[in-house]
């Protein structure tokens, strides 16, 4: 018995330990959407909506689905964001609603080569909606696998918003910020 409440307290101040450090990260987590943005995005997969609820919570939005999902910052930059994510649930939950798979960061760029060609890389699967300064919403369904992706980038180049990209679609992508 001892070592049963042994296990449980330490397993307590694990958890409350782990709920404290997810907090410091955002000092330096670079996420692309601020309070009150809320995005919606139009694409050949269809329409979606992205409100940004508070730092790390985002409701998601289409067809007629909506849920909310809180997403784990990064503690180190993976493929140059340093942003935060939600790598899914696992296939067993899938009864409960599509498998959606989401990130919210920033993106920065040295030279305008760089950045074009990130935009070229997996354009047919999300169809990148995005506007000239550099925001960029990725939406792409994969039934097979009950899986829906959600991207939101802010792009960067020489550590500035662009002003013009090729390609945008701004008529596609509508920004409202209420605060």
């Amino acid at each position: 018995m001892k070592g049963i409440i042994v296990f449980y307290v330490l397993f307590l101040t694990a958890a409350c330990n782990y709920e404290k450090k997810i907090d410091a990260p955002f000092a330096f987590t670079e996420l692309a959407m601020q309070p009150g943005m809320e995005i919606t995005a139009t694409n050949k997969n269809g329409v979606v909506r992205v409100v940004y609820v508070d730092a790390l919570t985002r409701l998601y939005q289409w067809d007629d689905y909506e849920e909310r999902r809180t997403l784990i910052p990064r503690q180190k930059r993976w493929f140059g964001k340093l942003g935060a994510y939600d790598p899914a649930s696992a296939y067993l939950w899938q009864m409960f609603g599509p498998r959606i798979v989401a990130e919210d960061s920033q993106l920065h760029f040295q030279t305008r080569e760089a950045l074009n060609k990130w935009l070229k890389q997996s354009s047919q699967f999300f169809d990148w909606v995005y506007n000239n300064e550099g925001l960029v919403v990725g939406f792409a369904k994969s039934p097979d696998r009950q899986q829906v992706n959600i991207e939101v980038y802010q792009l960067y180049l020489n550590g500035r918003k662009p002003t013009v990209l090729m390609g945008s679609r701004p008529d596609n992508l509508h920004v409202t910020i209420t605060n």
